[in-house]
């Protein structure tokens, strides 16, 4: 059995339809713990990867307690960084995920339904959500990783284990195997 059509829109709709772990778009609602191992299809249970993130970290017994803290931590952050935007990046998700299979959208609507996002969240941005407005515009556009200030890291691969992590805050240590990011 699999999470119903209800759950799993709720579970994308509360991460905005990005990866608890490293936030890219185009979601995969996850069993943390799996169906095999008595894992109910429950909210509860169920967190939102990327298909990287589901294949490194998802079948991992040992991460189960940080996904489960990755999830409620990314769910604060994004009711906060994208209030009342879950239409659109429902359509955003939708979109994506019709460019991997070769379907009907086009790359100039998939532009226009962002640009359309980010100069709304620009538009509403605050002095308390600044860091996470700037750390996801940053998280976009940075192609190689950066240091955007004392325990915050955008796109990086970890040189000890390769583990990629869109964004990192409140550590200087790869979540993974514990070595200090350089």
């Amino acid at each position: 059995m699999s999470f119903d059509e209800g759950i799993k829109k709720e579970v994308k709709e509360k991460a905005a339809f990005r990866c608890c772990r490293c936030q890219e778009i185009g979601v995969e609602v996850h069993h943390i713990i799996p169906l095999e191992h008595g894992g109910p299809d429950t909210q509860d249970n169920a967190a939102p990867l990327c298909p990287n993130c589901h294949t490194f970290f998802g079948d991992n017994p040992k991460k189960r307690k940080e996904i489960t803290q990755m999830r409620d931590w990314w769910y604060r952050k994004a009711e906060e960084q994208f209030p009342n935007h879950n239409e659109m990046l429902e359509k955003i998700n939708t979109s994506l995920q019709n460019m991997q299979v070769n379907q009907t959208t086009s790359i100039n609507e998939l532009k226009g339904m962002l640009r359309n996002i980010s100069d709304d969240m620009i538009d509403k941005m605050t002095p308390e959500t600044a860091k996470i407005t700037v750390s996801g515009i940053l998280n976009t556009s940075v192609a190689s990783s950066a240091t955007l200030g004392n325990n915050v890291h955008a796109n990086f691969s970890c040189s000890n284990c390769g583990t990629r992590i869109g964004l990192l805050i409140g550590s200087n240590s790869c979540p993974t195997c514990g070595k200090p990011i350089m």
